[in-house]
């Protein structure tokens, strides 16, 4: 594979797919869940664990920066002929749910807010085939060599970024700080603060995800041994500043109870579009029109960027022999994983006709035990056999355990069905699993050694 990512295509994939359409149409969701200006608690909450995770991430990827991510890590920490095997097949069975479900949700997000622009898409089955066509011409983009994708995303970088500032300066050219920051109710933390924390993180860590982008293409990024730390702990960086800032501008522009329905997780009709009707307060509606364009720009670009990263995860599960044979091919001369692009971009156009909130609901419990806690543990088992990443976090190890607690916080608050979704999810796997090293007599299956 080419190397010819550097750190700042390192930052654009990774920003790109954090970015996407996720926070301007949850703002509301996040409002309705942490009253008012609560929902900076929210937000911060999420990039604290994002931070620590991406931690996690980033001294993984210096110790293992091939391509893959966490199927590499849970191999190589646990072995490769051992309990590793298992744990990394489980992973790539569920990433096949979850990668599928999350660059489905950019593109009904993009059909969604194109309602704004184009109201026919409101037609359910209008905006559904929106939704494929949009993933059609993403599929169409990707398909071509890295060198290309690196001056394509980071075009898509500057495109999703200014969108942002764009609308964080509407926000603020006339804004109203004594209405952002007032509650409305006194505030009590208690048993309901913490429920509808727990709610507002899931759906905040769902608009973060996507900063370990750069640490599934590491065979194709330029020194990954300094770039993808580097990337990961940037962008959260970065995207904090931009979402902390987005939500003070719709506090200080449009009231927030305008923006939440009568019981937690109700959005009134309308209130998707709260960046538009922030442009246009204070700027106007052609101006308005603009920015939606732009929103959508951004909505593809994550797609776009998804789709990038996550094809090299079959990939690089197939080159390792722990996978289905034809994923690890590559494009006689673009020299990408052309089969793994094909498959789960087509893969994801028949997830598009489901609704947004469905898709959502079942992201976070479909992954969050193999990536996100099991992860986790690898570090610290890393790090008790005494070994020394190239990058070596800080503060070790408070943030794998803030990321830990993280983790386990957003999968108890999600509900019984994503709960019972994740769960059921990776017995069958387990199932799967099991079946498939009994037939290749590979772990636990596998003889006893011969004696020595």
């Amino acid at each position: 594979m080419i190397r010819g990512i550097g750190l700042r295509g390192a930052i654009s994939v990774n920003m790109i797919t954090m970015i996407g359409i996720g926070p301007l149409i949850t703002l509301p969701l996040v409002l309705s869940y942490l009253n008012g200006p609560l929902s900076l608690i929210g937000w911060i909450a999420g990039a604290l664990v994002s931070m620590c995770d991406g931690l996690v991430w980033a001294e993984l990827s210096s110790r293992y920066p091939g391509s893959g991510g966490t199927y590499v890590y849970l191999r190589e920490v646990f072995g490769a002929q051992g309990a590793g095997r298992l744990l990394a097949f489980l992973f790539n069975w569920q990433f096949i749910f979850w990668a599928t479900l999350i660059i489905a949700s950019g593109y009904i997000g993009f059909a969604n807010y194109a309602a704004y622009l184009f109201p026919a898409l409101n037609t359910p089955w209008i905006a559904h085939t929106c939704a494929m066509a949009v993933g059609l011409l993403t599929i169409f983009l990707v398909y071509r060599k890295v060198t290309v994708v690196e001056r394509l995303s980071f075009v898509f970088f500057i495109a999703a970024t200014g969108t942002l500032l764009l609308i964080i300066a509407a926000g603020f050219t006339h804004p109203n700080f004594h209405q952002a920051f007032t509650l409305g109710s006194p505030m009590a933390f208690g048993i309901g603060f913490l429920a509808g924390l727990g709610q507002a993180l899931i759906i905040t860590m769902y608009d973060y995800a996507g900063y370990s982008q750069s640490a599934l293409m590491g065979d194709e990024v330029i020194t990954p041994l300094r770039t993808i730390p580097r990337s990961i702990i940037i962008s959260i960086i970065l995207l904090a500043a931009l979402y902390i800032g987005l939500q003070l501008a719709v506090l200080a522009v449009v009231p927030w109870h305008t923006l939440v329905g009568k019981a937690p997780g109700d959005v009134p009709d309308g209130a998707q579009y709260v960046a538009a009707t922030i442009v246009s307060t204070a700027w106007g509606p052609w101006q308005a029109k603009f920015i939606t364009f732009m929103i959508l720009v951004t909505a593809f670009a994550s797609a776009y960027g998804s789709l990038v990263g996550f094809a090299r995860i079959p990939y690089a599960a197939a080159v390792g022999g722990e996978f289905l044979k034809p994923f690890a091919k590559l494009h006689p001369t673009g020299r990408f994983p052309y089969v793994s692009v094909l498959v789960i971009g087509l893969l994801t156009l028949p997830a598009s006709w489901l609704s947004l909130d469905a898709v959502i609901k079942f992201l976070t419990t479909g992954i969050v035990l193999i990536q996100g806690i099991a992860q986790v543990v690898a570090l610290i088992v890393l790090r008790a056999r005494g070994e020394r990443p190239p990058f070596r976090m800080w503060l070790y190890p408070l943030p794998p355990i803030i990321a830990l607690a993280g983790w386990i916080f957003v999968f108890a608050n999600s509900g019984l069905l994503p709960i019972l979704f994740g769960l059921a999810t990776l017995a069958a796997g387990a199932g799967v699993y099991l079946i498939t090293a009994r037939a290749q007599r590979a772990w636990p299956f596998s003889p006893e050694p011969a004696p020595s």
